[in-house]
């Protein structure tokens, strides 16, 4: 056969080599085979094998630690970039005889083919390191915040107990035989026993013209004032602090020092919202509903709980059916 007895049946990829040998017929061996003449099926199952391993590379990685772990994601990163590689390779060399592919690696054009991949990869590369700067910056803004809610809670619990420190630290004394008659929380039974003690003589010893109850807290506020105003101060100081902080959680900040008030502090506070002195503190007590856990059997008088706005009751059963309109009214029942 000579260049001039080629037709364009016999310009196929198969005899192309024997044109390149001189012109004579090259046996048919498998090196004179290419990709395309392998079977579809063989694809397919490679593919599905290597589906197969990322699979069990994703079971292996959830199995693992995170440190095994992160050599399998890498694993199968790297997997995935040689599948494509090995997929691009075999296009290029889809139709060229398994002899000749040497020849082709070696070509210049062969390589000037790859850069399109390298090209493709550089800039996937570049984009997972913009990702990545993205994924550091949101992980540091997370952190930081993470940083400031742990300080805030720090200074709350700190200042928590630093209150608390000043509650535990009271005592009463007798005046006759300066015997200690009373510690810490057990100091406000006693005050609101005093409350209750004042509160029949208070229309006859009231000369200010104001109410019979603010009367008796002023008598009694008058007597503890070295524990009371310090007790207050540090109180009104922590809601203050809860209010000011930037803390998602400051309505469970709340309810934390709302669980630490037993049933006679909540008295002399509710007496105390409703002083002179104690005007600022009553937002606090509204927006915390610093009152629902109140039992109103243990104020002067239950009707004083109309003094006070119904949001610092909270959920309290007891004194919102005292509240006209509510659901537990009977004032108009017949």
């Amino acid at each position: 056969m000579s260049w001039f007895d080629i037709n364009a049946e016999d310009a196929d990829y198969k005899n192309l080599i024997k044109v390149s040998g001189g012109l004579t017929s090259a046996p048919e061996t498998w090196l004179n085979s290419s990709f395309s003449d392998i079977g579809g099926f063989w694809y397919v199952l490679l593919v599905i094998g290597f589906l197969g391993v990322l699979h069990w590379l994703l079971i292996v990685n959830a199995k693992l630690g995170d440190k095994l772990a992160s050599y399998s994601r890498v694993a199968a990163v790297l997997g995935a970039v040689l599948f494509v590689y090995g997929s691009y390779l075999l296009f290029l060399l889809w139709n060229i005889p398994f002899a000749g592919i040497p020849d082709n690696i070696r070509n210049g054009v062969f390589g000037d083919s790859l850069g399109t991949l390298n090209a493709l990869f550089s800039g996937m590369a570049f984009s997972g390191v913009l990702i990545t700067l993205l994924f550091q910056r949101k992980d540091l803004s997370e952190t930081r915040a993470q940083i400031s809610n742990q300080q805030i809670e720090s200074q709350f619990y700190n200042m928590l107990e630093q209150q608390q420190e000043v509650v535990r630290n009271f005592d009463l004394q007798s005046k006759a035989t300066n015997e200690v008659i009373a510690r810490g929380r057990d100091c406000f039974r006693d005050w609101c026993e005093s409350l209750h003690n004042i509160y029949p003589h208070a229309s006859v010893l009231n000369d200010t013209g104001g109410t019979q109850h603010d009367y008796t807290y002023d008598f009694l506020y008058d007597t503890a004032r070295a524990d009371l105003s310090l007790y207050f101060r540090s109180l009104y100081s922590l809601f203050r602090f809860i209010d000011s902080v930037d803390y998602k959680g400051e309505t469970d900040f709340g309810v934390v020092v709302r669980s630490f008030l037993s049933d006679y502090e909540l008295v002399l506070l509710f007496y105390n919202c409703n002083s002179a002195r104690g005007k600022k503190f009553r937002r606090f007590a509204e927006k915390h509903a610093l009152f629902d856990n109140l039992d109103p059997k243990l104020l002067l008088d239950s009707s004083h709980c109309l003094e006070m706005s119904v949001e610092a009751f909270g959920q309290n059963e007891d004194v919102l059916i005292l509240f006209p309109g509510s659901p537990g009214d009977t004032s108009e029942v017949e």
